[in-house]
């Protein structure tokens, strides 16, 4: 809950800061505000920015760079999956100049938080895929100067860094591999951006959107400029018509469903890996995954609301939808 909101960012008399204890549609009209606000910043920066575009970054790189014979090949491409098809589908319908949002849309360490299952499940699942994904590349790289001479390893970082993230240093993104650890976290990064991270974010939207005044697409008027102004009839000219409503809520119905042939986290239909190590260590992975899926189904039995968008069970392999 929270306990103010100001909803433009330069201080002035036109721009009030709201409070619980202001008239009810006063702070029911500023909380609206604020969710339509979330529902955009959600949509383009969590879903699609850091995780369908990232994902295809990866993606693209690993099909221009890597043998499909290289162990990061075969460990990463089903994490891949249908992703450049996805986001092909998300450029022509959700942001084209005549897509969703420009018709329907107003954008055209240990927490303190107690309780915050993202984070909790998030880090369990991160330690897992880590686990994996060290055991695999360790396997074939088993030193710094093996990682530094695999000259596609390097070249799939270095095309990344180079061509997605315009050699801007300040990314975060290295540009090139020089240690096991550091080629083991940025791996353990993609794997996870294009499974957990794209449930996280994906999963839930009609649970959270499909009632309209707690997510709107969009608000048909300028937001209060003085206290005193709202009420019930200037709440309701806010949200957008039925039809426009409609759409969201469908957009984020179809958003939220998997796929007829969606593939679990760590299920690999198609068998990259022929040695004995790799296959053993897929074989670890999934216990894992199922051991972390039944203690978040047991927790959620205490819940009032349980939180299941990072159950193993339901994160899929790739960003596929």
């Amino acid at each position: 809950m929270p306990i103010a909101i100001q909803l433009k960012q330069i201080p002035a008399d036109d721009n009030p800061i709201f409070f619980p204890t202001d008239s009810e549609y006063d702070w029911l009209t500023a909380k609206i505000f604020v969710r339509s606000a979330d529902f955009n910043d959600h949509q383009l920066n969590a879903h699609l920015l850091r995780t369908h575009l990232l994902a295809e970054v990866f993606a693209v790189s690993l099909l221009r760079n890597v043998p499909m014979v290289h162990p990061l090949y075969k460990l990463l491409v089903p994490h891949t999956r249908y992703t450049l098809q996805i986001n092909k589908l998300a450029r022509g319908l959700l942001i084209s100049d005549d897509g969703f949002f420009i018709k329907f849309a107003a954008s055209g360490g240990e927490g303190c938080i107690p309780n915050f299952y993202y984070r909790d499940d998030g880090i369990k699942l991160w330690d897992i895929i880590r686990r994996f994904v060290k055991g695999v590349l360790s396997f074939y790289d088993k030193n710094d100067t093996e990682v530094q001479k695999d000259s596609a390893l390097q070249k799939w970082i270095s095309d990344i860094f180079e061509h997605e993230f315009l050699s801007q240093t300040g990314t975060g993104i290295p540009q090139s591999f020089t240690t096991v650890a550091e080629m083991v976290k940025f791996v353990t990064m993609v794997i996870f951006t294009c499974s957990g991270q794209h449930s996280a974010v994906n999963t839930g939207q009609f649970d959270y959107g499909g009632w309209m005044p707690n997510t709107p697409t969009t608000l048909e008027i300028p937001p209060p400029t003085e206290k005193g102004t709202t009420n019930e009839a200037t709440m309701l000219q806010a949200f957008p018509n039925m039809g426009i409503a409609a759409n969201g809520m469908a957009a984020m119905w179809l958003l939220s469903r998997p796929s007829y042939d969606s593939v679990p986290l760590g299920q690999y239909p198609e068998q990259h890996f022929s040695e004995e190590t790799p296959c053993d260590l897929i074989m670890d992975f999934q216990g894992e995954l199922q051991i972390l899926s039944e203690n978040i189904t047991n927790r959620n039995k205490n819940l009032e609301v349980p939180y299941t968008y990072l159950d193993p069970k339901v994160v899929e392999n790739s960003v596929s939808l």
